[in-house]
């Protein structure tokens, strides 16, 4: 009997009810649970060519499908044919079919990183309709992320809206078969059945892992990096390469530890580094009663006369005091296929979880072998009452191979195992109480130390 995955799928959590846990997470600014029901929130959108709408608006007097989705998510890309498919099927004179752009599930992936501004959106979204060939219109979030918080969206969100503005369904994940009987049930069986195979649709390779190494431009970094809040100081002009920041968790907690920095050439800019001149510098400003080592800094110098590749650096940073905000400015020579030229740039760093559902692809992520805290961790976990075995049963359970569960994931997983008798109200708990960081995701670690329910069998040996 595989008690482990038992105790991870179906267990209660300690004191948590998923109330306050999504309180909780709002308050801290993350997004809300999937909003599954009741009238959708009085949200506003951007069209593509740039118009502010509101989503009620848009819904009013039809059946509305709307899918969430990015340029960095190879799950939604895996999945969205099923959205093409059900709209060959079902788009009617009141059927409508939208997707909608929100902030990057995996920032770096294939270079792209977020956009600070809604032009800066608006343009990754055409990108993302000329990769993937969709035929259905696409939306913008604005960019407060409004509508992935209030419909609590991931990147691979679906939802079914009447055309009073009801949620009739909505689902985590694409899955053909739920999504069809959602529609099946408010608007009749379709005359036909396309299958996702029978479009002509463009197939998208899955992106390979980017290289996590030290380098001569870049560094290593492990797993277990929070993705910082980072504010430009002119988020309404163009900044053609963006600033990533990322901390070790004494650094988030306590205010000194390890800071990440990686400068990277917007691909939505096309834009590069421009080799003949001095290299890219950054320097910071810092907060009484704290100190930076390096405080300024300088890369090595690109091959070539241009790269895109980004520039890294690793920061020690110690705080006396609850530490302030960090000023942070770049100095560079950056190229366009329109420009070269001098620029400089200037953010604002906060030692805070950035909290946008986001995580670096192919780095950070755990993955099927264990680190070594979970390997010292585990062998321990009969006696010290956590869960044994997590990277294992993470591996098994992580369908998008991001190295971590998300709770659609677990709440799959449960499902395969035990059909109709899960109850997704403790799962969702049991979820909670395992991510402790409330970033939407448990990570091996996080699986090793959760605790094990004291109403629950314990292992036979």
């Amino acid at each position: 009997m595989k008690l482990p995955i038992l105790l991870l799928t179906l267990a209660l959590a300690s004191g948590l009810s998923a109330q306050s846990t999504r309180s909780n997470r709002q308050a801290a600014g993350h997004a809300s649970a999937l909003l599954k029901s009741g009238r959708i929130p009085d949200l506003h959108a951007v069209t593509a060519d740039g118009k502010n709408i509101r989503l009620r608006e848009l819904c009013a007097g039809k059946y509305t499908v709307l899918a969430s989705g990015c340029l960095t998510c190879p799950e939604f890309h895996k999945s969205y044919p099923e959205i093409e498919a059900a709209k060959a099927d079902y788009a009617a004179d009141n059927v409508q079919f939208y997707y909608l752009y929100k902030s990057l599930r995996h920032p770096e992936l294939e270079g792209y990183v977020d956009a600070q501004n809604i032009s800066e959106r608006l343009l990754q979204l055409a990108e993302a309709r000329k990769k993937l060939g969709t035929s259905a219109p696409w939306l913008a979030d604005t960019m407060d992320d409004s509508i992935r918080i209030g419909l609590g969206a991931n990147s691979q969100s679906v939802y079914l809206i009447s055309p009073d503005g009801e949620i009739l369904y909505a689902n985590g994940r694409v899955i053909r078969e739920d999504l069809r009987r959602a529609l099946t049930n408010a608007l009749g069986a379709p005359q036909k059945q396309t299958l996702a195979a029978d479009l002509d649709l463009p197939r998208i390779q899955r992106p390979p892992r980017l290289v996590n190494e030290d380098s001569k431009l870049g560094v290593k970094r492990p797993e277990g990096l929070t993705i910082l809040k980072i504010t430009p100081a002119t988020p309404e002009k163009t900044y053609y390469v963006k600033l990533r920041a990322e901390g070790d968790d004494a650094l988030v907690n306590t205010g000194t530890g390890r800071l990440f920095l990686g400068f990277y050439p917007d691909p939505i800019h096309h834009a590069c580094w421009n080799n003949l001149t001095k290299p890219m510098r950054y320097k910071l400003t810092l907060p009484e009663g704290m100190t930076a080592t390096p405080a300024e800094a300088s890369a090595q110098p690109g091959v070539g006369e241009k790269d895109s590749l980004p520039r890294q650096f690793w920061v020690d940073i110690k705080s006396a005091a609850k530490p302030g905000p960090i000023q942070l400015t770049l100095d560079y020579y950056g190229c366009t296929p329109d420009m070269c030229m001098a620029l400089t740039h200037a953010y604002t760093i906060e030692l805070k979880n950035e909290n946008r559902g986001s995580r670096t692809y192919g780095m950070n992520r755990g993955g099927p072998r264990a680190t070594n805290r979970s390997r010292a961790t585990a062998p321990q976990a009969a006696t010290q009452g956590t869960a044994p075995g997590g990277p294992r049963q993470i591996t098994r359970m992580d369908s998008n191979n991001d190295g971590t569960v998300s709770y659609e994931e677990l709440l799959s997983s449960a499902r395969e195992r035990r059909g109709s008798q899960v109850n997704p109200d403790r799962v969702k708990t049991r979820f909670d109480a395992m991510d402790t960081n409330k970033d939407g995701k448990v990570t091996p670690d996080e699986f090793n130390n959760a605790p094990r329910d004291p109403n629950r069998p314990q292992p036979t040996q």
